[in-house]
């Protein structure tokens, strides 16, 4: 996730799949293409079949998993909102920032390989996951490491800057 605004009452934080959405868009046009020369080549149930599933699946795919998730942690009205939106519509969640406790690494492991999503640690009710999947690659520590880093100087008092004066 992208840093948008880190200042000691906001963080906001934006996830926008560029990659995992262009890769599937390549797909469904990939099956497309084939089904739809086999259509013009004659070969009407070869490009029918081939055109249509490989099309309904990378366009389910897309929906399914294209999401763009904001989350804002705003201390000044105590909420954590997370926000997703997709071609499917929109959806907004709101969680008491006091029930934070930090971020963590949630952990996924098939065939040998780790993959990794970050959540929210929170009080009183169950973690909460910022993606709804698991990647092997930086981000989900980036993100994790970047809300610990909001909370933690959220929590500790104020630091001066220079020595109090004695009268």
């Amino acid at each position: 996730m992208k840093t948008l605004t880190n200042t000691p009452e906001l963080l906001v934080l934006d996830h926008k799949p560029w990659l995992l959405s262009l890769s599937m868009i390549a797909g469904l046009l990939i099956f497309l293409a084939i089904g739809g020369n086999a259509l013009m080549d004659g070969e009407w149930v070869f490009g029918l079949m081939f055109g249509g599933i490989g099309t309904l699946t990378w366009g389910l795919c897309f929906a399914v998993f294209a999401k763009r998730v904001q989350l804002i942690f705003d201390t000044r009205v105590g909420q954590i909102v997370k926000r997703k939106r997709s071609i499917l519509g929109y959806a907004q969640d709101v969680y008491p920032l006091g029930a934070l406790r930090g971020a963590t690494l949630e952990e996924s492991r098939s065939d040998g390989s780790t993959m990794y999503r970050p959540v929210l640690l929170m009080e009183g009710q169950e973690n909460l996951p910022v993606v709804s999947y698991y990647t092997n690659g930086s981000g989900p520590r980036r993100t994790a490491d970047a809300i610990n880093e909001w909370y933690k100087a959220h929590q500790s008092p104020m630091q001066l800057d220079s020595d109090p004066r004695t009268p």
